[in-house]
């Protein structure tokens, strides 16, 4: 038999023992081995043979190296580790069958029963009633379950917080109940068992139930909130026992140790349904050293699926000191939250045409240290938060802590931040020289892809990134404020933002934007984007510097004007040029006068055009029409008042007829034939 130190593939089997098996055939028949072949190699665990990798490392083998997964479901409590021992690495299937690498455990032993009044199934769990293992994430046949909620159709207010305040930041701990919902809470079995969840601003807060009194009304959330909840707060309950009503939710009895699940069709019966809930809250973890020189290197994952994770998170964030609070959000993006799968040190690594499915927060996070990494051609799709965050050192950080030139394209990304609604499809905050393209990203509840994470013109290693030829659509639904299909923040001189299709962009209060180039934006090209079906401007910036928005086709917004700049500084803004903005109603610009008395937008040779007749420009009586514009801001030169003649506005086609009077504004057209995923 040949030693594995002979190799160039290892082999590995689900819920191996490790051990070296010599290879007899009937074990092994459903997978195709025949005994001969088998003899000639060793079969192993997945931790075994990434060890074994590591030891070939160690003795100096440097020949590339297979793993191969043979078919099946390798089950983890705790992540796999890729240090910088493990180099030149491909793992993917032996054959066509699935590999799963799961981070759930199986349910199984279900019936029919009946909680609350209500036809469901039920299983006992030994581990919870023991106090052993509790969970908040249910999976059925591959979709998250729901938790139960309280109320059902809207949601409930307070008497008072514990900070008066009215600053964003003014945290508070409890808040005392409405008498009216205390006479409800009293008749909850499990009321310490709820979570109280709140949305608000742009993110959306979770916390359990840390102490509560139902005679005065004060309720002890266990996570402070990190934003002000005493200035019209709402909120509502969820994992509430009595409200187990609906298709497809779950309860978890815990002081009884039974799960309850109504099933969501006919079709779904105790003996076929597959459930999971998650043991481990990270799958992979790839660990180098980058202040010592040491990196997990080309290690690469292809076709491979990945599941079943923990959604638990809190944002500690440090204060007073050295005392560390946890609160119920990150102030923005679920920023800080960690992924299924992490990435510190790591360099020309790859995940190639996997499947990333039922993942508790984010799924993938490249972190410090980390370049020339490609996540290509996979499916993401049920996350608790979003698909993939790049977040590197800062520009006051060590340059071996700086993360570039990783590659995210031609992924489908949909159906996330199922838990934590304010995650982003694509979130890169401190990273340059970066690209995201060709990715299909739908049915979030905010942005689509966030790039840049410093507020104001401070220094800023976010740069050079390019974002191009992206579909981003149904994002926001309502939910959440101040969000973007492609949002930037900060000083990011170099990055170009192109050839992207974005719509249906549907915000709660504000913000339901296209493209926006928010706080410090500065030194951004975005251009050939086509951007259609906002519930407020196409384009918005709250303020920047030195931005260039050319030859975009924005159409169809809803409020607040076309273009939007919502604060005036004395320099040179935003350029708009070659652009055409098609309304049904809306007017051209939105709170926008000052900066244009400031002289610090220029909006030169564009196109616009009212379908509802002649142009508003402005919502006050002075800057209504096209000629106050030009004749008293100078602005619009060369700017024209025309129907574009796109193809079939109706159904959002927005290619020009031959003679379109865009031409006449040196529009070029947009080609988006290759848009999304390639084949």
């Amino acid at each position: 038999m040949k030693q594995f130190r002979d190799s160039t593939v290892i082999y590995v089997k689900p819920d191996c023992d490790g051990k070296i098996n010599n290879g007899y055939a009937p074990e092994f028949k459903d997978y195709g081995f025949d005994a001969e072949w088998l003899s000639d190699g060793p079969v192993w665990c997945i931790e075994k043979a990434l060890e074994i990798a590591t030891e070939m490392r160690e003795d100096g083998n440097k020949k590339p190296l297979t793993i191969k997964l043979m078919a099946g479901e390798y089950n983890l409590s705790k992540p796999l580790v890729i240090d910088h021992l493990m180099k030149d690495i491909t793992i993917e299937p032996y054959g066509d069958g699935e590999v799963l690498i799961s981070g759930g455990k199986k349910i199984t032993g279900w019936k029919k029963d009946t909680f609350n009044g209500v036809e469901c199934f039920s299983t006992f769990i030994p581990e919870v009633k023991e106090g052993k293992w509790n969970f908040s994430d249910l999976y059925v046949d591959g979709l998250r379950a729901d938790f139960t909620r309280y109320p059902e159709d809207h949601d409930l207010t307070i008497v008072e917080a514990e900070n008066p305040g009215h600053e964003l930041f003014d945290h508070s701990k409890w808040f005392i109940a409405n008498k009216e919902d205390l006479e409800v809470f009293k008749n909850f079995k499990n009321f310490g068992d709820c979570f109280i969840s709140f949305l608000h601003y742009w993110i959306d807060e979770h916390t359990p139930i840390e102490s509560y009194d139902l005679e005065t009304g004060k309720v002890e959330m266990k996570y402070t909130s990190m934003f002000n909840i005493n200035h019209n707060f709402t909120y509502y309950l969820e994992n509430v026992a009595e409200m187990f009503t609906k298709k497809n939710q779950w309860y978890l009895d815990r002081p009884n140790g039974m799960l309850y699940y109504i099933p969501r069709c006919d079709c779904q019966t105790p003996e076929n349904i597959e459930v999971y809930a998650p043991v481990a809250s990270k799958l992979i973890e790839f660990k180098g050293s980058p202040e010592n020189g040491m990196y997990a290197e080309y290690v690469r994952f292809r076709n491979i699926t990945f599941a079943y994770t923990r959604g638990d998170y809190a944002c500690n964030k440090r204060e007073h000191g050295e005392i560390s609070i946890p609160y119920a959000s990150d102030a923005q993006a679920v920023s800080n939250a960690h992924g299924s799968i992490s990435m510190t040190g790591a360099r020309n690594c790859s995940f190639e045409n996997c499947k990333f499915r039922n993942f508790g927060v984010h799924c993938i996070t490249i972190d410090k240290g980390c370049s020339d990494i490609r996540i290509t051609k996979n499916e993401f799709y049920d996350g608790g938060a979003g698909a993939i965050k790049i977040c590197g050192g800062s520009a006051y950080d060590p340059e071996y802590e700086h993360t570039h030139h990783c590659v995210i394209s031609d992924n489908t990304i949909k159906h996330c931040g199922r838990r934590y609604y304010s995650a982003c499809g694509i979130l890169l905050m401190t990273a340059y020289n970066c690209e995201i393209s060709h990715n299909d990203i739908s049915d979030l509840f905010y942005t689509g892809i966030s790039c840049g994470w410093q507020w104001g013109y401070y220094p800023h290693i976010t740069k050079n990134n390019l974002i191009t030829k992206n579909h981003i659509y149904n994002l926001g639904q309502g939910f959440l404020s101040d969000m973007g299909g492609v949002y930037l923040l900060g000083n990011q001189p170099g990055t170009v933002v192109s050839n992207n299709l974005i719509h249906d962009v549907i915000c709660k209060e504000y913000g339901g934007w296209a493209l926006y180039t928010d706080e410090g934006s500065a030194y951004i090209t975005l251009e050939n984007n086509i951007c259609y079906n906002t519930s407020k401007s196409s384009y918005h910036q709250h303020y920047g510097t030195s931005n260039v928005v050319r030859n975009n086709v924005f159409a169809l917004s809803k409020d607040e004007g076309a273009m939007r700049v919502s604060r005036a500084e004395r320099h040179n803004s935003i350029t708009f040029e070659n652009n055409i903005f098609y309304t049904e109603g809306n007017h051209m610009y939105g709170h926008f006068i000052e900066s244009l008395f400031f002289g610090n937008v220029i909006s030169r040779k564009n196109l616009f055009f009212d379908a509802t007749g002649t142009p508003k420009f402005h919502d006050s009586e002075k800057f209504k029409s096209f000629e106050a514009v030009r004749e008293v801001l100078g602005m619009e030169e060369d700017s024209i008042i025309a129907d574009p003649k796109f193809k079939d506005v109706k159904n959002y086609d927005f290619s020009l007829e031959e003679d379109s009077p865009a031409y006449k504004i040196d529009f070029k057209p947009i080609d988006i034939s290759d848009v999304g995923p390639r084949k």
